[in-house]
Parts: C-alpha cells; structure tokens; sequence
C-alpha cells in the first residue's frame, strides 16, 4: 500500500493500495475471468465478428491517441515509468506466474530484461541497420546505444511530447542516445513515405508496443516487407489474446476507446495469419502477469508521486482516468493466470 495519503481535492478517487480499490480490482477481474471462461467454453469465429484486417488506414485516431494518451506532460510519465528508459511497455519478470512473482528485479531491470530478449531471440549482432516503429521515450534506442554501439537506427513516433523527449537526450552527452547513430522521425508510420534508398535497406523492423494501435495488418506488413533487406526479419512485441474476444477488437465499441483511442487486442491466430508478404519465423508467449506486475508498478509509483502531480500537472478529473486505466488494465491480463493474453511475435 502507498504511503503517501490522498491529496484533498480528490475526495473519491481511491489511491493504489487502497481497501476500495483492492475490492474493485477483484471485482473486475473475476467478471472477466467468467467472460474468458464463456468465451473459451463457447468460443467465437473471428470472421463473424466483421472486422477486416487488410481495408481501411493502417491505423486509427491517431490523433486522438496523441492527444488524450501520449502526450500528457513528460513529467507525468517521468513520475511513474523506470527512471532510465521510461519505457511504456510491458516489463519481463519471468516465464511464468511462481517465476513473476519471486523475481526480484527492479522495474528498470525488469524493462532491460525485454530488451535483452527481443534483442537475443532476433538475434541481433550490432552490425544492422535497423527501423524502430513507436518508439515512445527511446528506451529500446537507449538499451541498443549502451549494448550496441555500432548498431544503425531509425526510429518513428507521432507524439509530439515522446518526439522532443527524444532529441533533448539526443543533445546530452552524458546521454547514452547522443552517441547512438539514430535518425528520429516526428510522425506516423502509416503515413510515412518511404524513399527509394530506404527500400529494401533494413537488416530488421522493430515494433515494440505499438501494433495493439494498427488497423489494417496488410497495409502494414507490406510497407514493412518492402523496406527489408532480402532474408530481413521483422519482430513484434504487442498484446494479444490466445481467443477472440470480440468487445476488444473495436476501440469505438468498448471501454477500451475512453483510455486508448483506436486500440484493438487482436487475436494471436489472425496476426500470425497475416503473412501475405513475409512469413512467421516463430513466437513465443509470454505470461500475462508480466503486465499485471509492470501496472502495479506503475500505478503506485503514480500515487506515490501524487503530491507533486496533483493538480501542477494533473487535474482530479486525469487522477481519475489514468488510476482507473491502470485498474482496468490489470484486470485484463489477471485473470486465468496470465494465461489469456499477450505474445511476443518475431
């Protein structure tokens, strides 16, 4: 439980650790610990759910995502992601539920333990060229700049706020992305041309936490498998679910849209289908209470800072949001134990 109390002013809003909290938590875990239960007793065919994967942009609300998501003030994130990568993406601490629960890393650890392995199941040397598509605060830019310093990288991100987090650290010499050779590009990736020189010019294409935002999987493999050199890989880190769950699949149908404009949980079978232009090498599953570890991390470090976010930086209504966010979130990947949703793709 936090040890800071409840700044006045958020009467009504239940800070981490807290027994009202707690008891919500549950709650909304075992409700959909009983929907993925119904739904893997009686499962749904993704193609009666009329989602398409290969019309329409590549991705949607863009815009609206920025707006209400990535582009809060720095100092909040700053307040509740690890202090060295700022990476706001699912940490690992193990393999399964009895390994996640002993491990005893730090969240800055646990976050360059992801990288280590996307790095080590890629097979990364520290020769390539490689694309990084979302690239949030740079954390994967920073952990390839201190382990891989001969290494190329271009990396992309829409936010404004990520985009110039970035090129300030770009400018620091202490910074380990001032010695790194990295391109950073302001904008989205679904709209991003792509020149005659860099066709074909990549050893490999990260994805690191942005594909949960893609819309149209086809438009987006084949503008990947074009900028691949022949035999280049393209690896994904993102959430999926081993079942369809149709509520999740459209952000403007669900509560997902009120926290994360534009955002689908796709099923792990309809991604790994989408192999019209490359081919599945192999994937791995990793369990879902890596992510449920990670938000509680998040989530008190969120409240632990509270005197300093509230209302400088946040408003009662943003304390309210991003804690019920977090809340929410956990009860998504709890249930089963772990055993629902999230993949890792390469």
């Amino acid at each position: 439980m936090t040890d800071n109390p409840r700044p006045s002013g958020l009467a009504g809003i239940h800070p981490f650790g807290s027994p009202e909290l707690q008891q919500f938590e549950k709650w909304i875990t075992r409700f959909l610990s009983r929907e993925y239960q119904r739904l893997i007793a009686s499962p749904v065919p993704f193609d009666a759910c009329g989602i398409r994967t290969d019309k329409g942009d590549m991705w949607e609300q863009t815009d609206e995502l920025m707006e209400g998501h990535y582009d809060e003030p720095v100092e909040f994130f700053e307040a509740f992601l690890d202090r060295k990568y700022l990476a706001y993406t699912m940490a690992y601490y193990g393999e399964n539920p009895e390994e996640i629960a002993a491990q005893d890393y730090s969240l800055e650890q646990a976050q360059a333990a992801k990288f280590r392995l996307a790095c080590e199941r890629t097979g990364l040397r520290g020769h390539e060229k490689i694309f990084s598509i979302g690239a949030g605060f740079g954390g994967f830019e920073t952990y390839l700049a201190e382990h891989y310093p001969d290494i190329e990288v271009v990396c992309i991100t829409p936010s404004r706020v990520q985009t110039n987090f970035i090129r300030d650290k770009m400018t620091r010499r202490e910074h380990p992305l001032n010695r790194l050779n990295l391109r950073l590009i302001e904008g989205d990736f679904g709209t991003l041309p792509i020149t005659a020189e860099e066709t074909g010019s990549y050893d490999m294409v990260f994805s690191v936490g942005a594909f949960e935002h893609v819309r149209n999987w086809q438009s987006a493999f084949t503008k990947i498998a074009g900028m691949l050199k022949p035999g280049g890989k393209h690896f994904q880190h993102l959430i999926t679910s081993k079942i369809v769950i149709p509520q999740f699949l459209d952000a403007r149908k669900t509560l997902i849209g009120r926290y994360y404009p534009g955002g689908r949980i796709w099923p792990f079978d309809v991604v790994a289908a989408q192999n019209g232009s490359m081919e599945l090498e192999q994937s791995w599953f990793m369990n879902g209470l890596n992510y449920v570890r990670t938000l509680d991390e998040w989530h008190r470090n969120l409240w632990d800072g509270m005197n300093e976010l509230y209302p400088e930086v946040l408003t009662a209504k943003g304390v309210k949001h991003w804690s019920e966010y977090f809340s929410l979130c956990k009860a998504c990947f709890a249930p089963l134990d772990g055993e629902v949703y999230l993949s890792l793709i390469h």
